[in-house]
């Protein structure tokens, strides 16, 4: 009896200290998320879609280097007469002052991709503060103000990262279809592809890089091809108002 009792009890801590371990473990993978734009890991509380009825979605384009392939994304925007939301690098917007004024002189909304391109989830508060206070005063520059979207540079950032952007007054924008174009990308095919994908309330990421020569094309391609089921692009601001918005935080 002794013995058993014993054995009774060594087993009960040892079962202890493992969920104390699995708690922890758990913890730490919970507390910081890399998103990758492939990837379908959950948002930390950011906004990454509206809940409504109306066929209504957002094309927004990151943009942090290279110049030729923005100004073909203005170009079929212009033609189409879409209106979409730039999430912009503070220092990019420095080096492309001319690309930067002309997003802004054809009315589309821009937010904020980090003046640096160091990850916030590196940084303390405070450099977050000043990061965003930096690529604020850039835009005013441009005479763009106010600046109310941020997304966090390199798309690396974890629950207080955002906590600290809404905190900050700001929202935090990340998405719910990430239109993964690569140097190799056939147009016409990934254009079908997002099209099918893209529902009411959807925000869509495309990269502006100047290797990605497709990326104009296949968002010429889903307009035309969205129109066609009568539904209609907006920016985040008028997608996300007056909705509902779909929030992912970290459990």
């Amino acid at each position: 009896m002794f013995f058993a009792l014993n054995w009774t009890s060594w087993k009960k801590w040892v079962f202890i200290g493992l969920l104390i371990g699995i708690v922890y473990f758990s913890y730490q993978l919970s507390s910081i998320y890399v998103l990758e734009p492939q990837s379908q890991v959950q948002y930390a509380g950011g906004i990454s879609k509206a809940v409504k009825d109306e066929k209504e979605v957002a094309l927004t384009v990151n943009v942090s280097w290279g110049d030729d392939v923005i100004i073909d994304i203005l170009d079929v925007l212009r033609e189409e007469k879409v209106k979409a939301t730039f999430f912009i690098n503070g220092e990019w917007a420095l080096r492309n002052e001319e690309v930067a004024k002309l997003i802004i002189e054809e009315n589309h909304e821009v937010g904020l991709l980090g003046f640096y391109d160091e990850p916030y989830r590196n940084l303390p508060q405070e450099k977050i503060t000043e990061d965003i206070k930096n690529g604020e005063s850039t835009l005013k520059r441009l005479d763009y103000e106010p600046l109310t979207l941020v997304r966090p540079p390199e798309n690396q950032y974890n629950k207080d990262v955002v906590k600290h952007i809404n905190n900050l007054g700001y929202r935090t924008v990340f998405w719910s279809v990430y239109a993964h174009i690569q140097q190799s990308t056939d147009a016409n095919q990934k254009a079908k592809s997002i099209s099918g994908e893209l529902s009411k309330g959807d925000i869509v990421l495309f990269s502006a890089q100047d290797h990605l020569t497709a990326t104009p094309k296949v968002i010429k391609n889903i307009i035309k091809a969205k129109k066609g089921e009568d539904f209609k692009f907006v920016t985040v601001t008028e997608l996300l108002s007056p909705a509902k918005i779909k929030l992912n935080p970290i459990n």
